[in-house]
C-alpha cells in the first residue's frame, strides 16, 4: 500500500525543520527507499531549499514580499493566525510546504527539465573500483559495498575487517580508483587515515611490511599518518613525500602545479629521482613547477582543505580551469564551444552540494559576455 500523500508532507516538512522523531525518520527513510515517487518528491524538495539558501546568500531577498510571490503563485491567501508552537506550525504547513518548494524551483529557474538533467548525471557516475593484485576488479555502486581481503568497502568510505594473520593476504595490494564526481574516505592498516578527492587512484598494501610504508597516489588526497618508527612514503608522478606521522595534503591532478601542503609535522620531499630532498614546516607547500623545480612557498590551509568539506575557491582563475575543476569534482559534463572566454577570470566557490546552476547562474552574472545552455546531459558555455 502506497503511503498517503499528506502523510509524506508531513514527515518530509518535519524532517527538513529538524523536529522529525527518530520513529518517523525511520519510517520516512523506508519510504524514501522502496517507493520511487517518494524518492523523487523527497530530492526534489532538498534541491528546492538548497537552492533557496544559496540564493539568499548571495543577494538581499525581500522575505515578505518573496513570501507573498510564492502565496500568489499557490492561490491562496498568506495565514494571520498566529501560531503558538514550532511543531504547530509545521504541520498546518505540512501540506503545502512540498507544492510550495516545488513551485519555488520554478521561481529561482531550476525547471523540471534540469532535474531530470541532474538526475540522468547522477545515473551515468562511474562506480568506485577496487583491483586486487591479481587483476580481479569488484565495482561499487550506489549502496552497495564489496569486501576484498581484509576490508570491506561502503558506498563512501572503507572498514577493516580482523586481520588473518599467516595467510596471502599479508601480499595483497590494492588499488582504489575514485571517478569523477565523488570522494572516498580509507584507513590503512597501521591506522593512517586517508580522505581521497575525486578522479584519484591510491595503491596500497593491505599489511604494510618491511622498513617503510610505501602508498602511491596519482590525483589528490588528505592523509592523517598514524605515529611509526617505519618512515611512511607517498609516491607520486611528480615527487615523493616521507613523513614519520603527520597531517598533509598532495595534489598531482594533471594540468596543475603537484603540491603538497604540510598541516601538521614535518615532511620530507624529493623528485622521483631522490638527487634533492627538502624539508617544509607547517603552513608551508612544496611545488613543482613545469621547469620540473620544487619551491617552497606558503598557503592558506582553509582554500588547500576545503575540498574536504565540498567547496572549491576559485581565485582569479581562467574558465577553462574552472570547467576543468568542475567536471571533475561534479562529474558533469561542461564544455566551453567558444574559445574567446576560455581565459576569462573568475573569483568564487563552487559548493558540490549545491545545484550546478547556482555555479553557472553565479558566472553569467559576473559577464555579458558569457552564456550557458543546458541540453540532453550537456553544458555548453559560449
Amino acid at each position: 500500500m502506497k503511503p498517503l500523500r499528506e502523510h509524506i508532507d508531513e514527515l518530509i516538512a518535519d524532517k527538513i525543520s529538524g523536529q522529525i522523531s527518530a520513529e518517523d525518520d525511520a519510517l520516512l527513510t523506508k519510504y524514501i527507499g522502496t517507493d520511487e515517487s517518494v524518492r523523487l518528491q523527497w530530492e526534489q524538495s532538498l534541491a528546492a531549499v538548497a537552492l533557496y539558501k544559496a540564493t539568499q546568500q548571495g543577494s538581499n531577498i525581500n522575505e515578505k514580499a518573496a513570501w507573498n510571490k510564492l502565496v500568489e503563485k499557490l492561490g491562496a491567501e498568506p495565514p494571520t493566525v498566529k501560531l503558538k508552537t514550532q511543531k504547530f506550525r509545521w504541520l498546518v504547513a505540512a501540506s503545502i510546504l512540498v507544492p510550495l518548494l516545488l513551485v519555488s524551483l520554478l521561481w529561482f529557474s531550476l525547471s523540471n527539465s534540469d532535474m531530470q538533467f541532474a538526475q540522468k548525471k547522477a545515473s551515468k557516475t562511474d562506480p568506485i573500483k577496487v583491483m586486487l593484485s591479481d587483476g580481479t576488479t569488484y565495482t561499487i555502486e550506489n549502496d552497495k559495498g564489496v569486501t576484498a581481503g581484509e576490508i570491506h568497502f561502503g558506498a563512501k568510505s572503507a572498514s577493516r575487517a580482523d586481520q588473518r594473520k599467516g595467510t596471502a593476504l599479508a601480499n595483497e595490494v590494492i588499488t582504489l580508483a575514485i571517478p569523477k564526481g565523488k570522494t572516498y574516505a580509507i584507513v590503512l592498516a597501521d591506522g593512517t587515515s586517508v580522505k581521497i578527492n575525486s578522479a584519484s587512484v591510491l595503491k596500497f598494501p593491505l599489511v604494510f611490511s618491511g622498513k617503510t610504508r610505501e602508498v602511491e597516489l596519482d590525483g589528490e588526497a588528505y592523509l592523517e599518518v598514524a605515529k611509526n618508527a617505519k618512515p611512511f612514503i607517498v609516491k607520486t608522478p611528480e615527487m615523493d613525500v616521507k613523513v614519520l606521522g603527520t597531517k598533509f595534503n598532495v595534489n598531482t591532478y594533471p594540468g596543475n602545479d603537484a603540491q603538497t601542503s604540510l598541516i601538521e609535522g614535518s615532511v620530507a620531499i624529493s623528485n622521483n629521482d631522490h638527487t634533492k630532498e627538502f624539508l617544509i614546516k607547517p603552513g608551508q607547500a612544496a611545488v613543482k613547477r613545469a621547469n620540473n623545480l620544487i619551491a617552497i612557498e606558503n598557503f592558506s590551509t582553509d582554500k588547500v582543505l576545503s575540498w574536504l568539506g565540498g567547496t572549491y575557491y576559485f581565485s582569479n582563475m581562467p574558465l577553462r580551469e574552472i570547467v576543468n575543476i568542475t567536471n571533475r569534482v561534479t562529474g558533469e559534463d561542461l564544455y566551453i564551444t567558444d574559445s574567446k572566454i576560455a581565459n576569462y577570470r573568475f573569483s568564487g566557490a563552487l559548493e558540490i552540494d549545491k545545484p550546478i546552476k547556482v555555479l553557472l547562474e553565479n558566472i553569467k552574472a559576473s559577464s555579458s559576455q558569457i552564456q550557458y545552455t543546458i541540453k540532453d546531459g550537456r553544458i555548453e558555455l559560449y
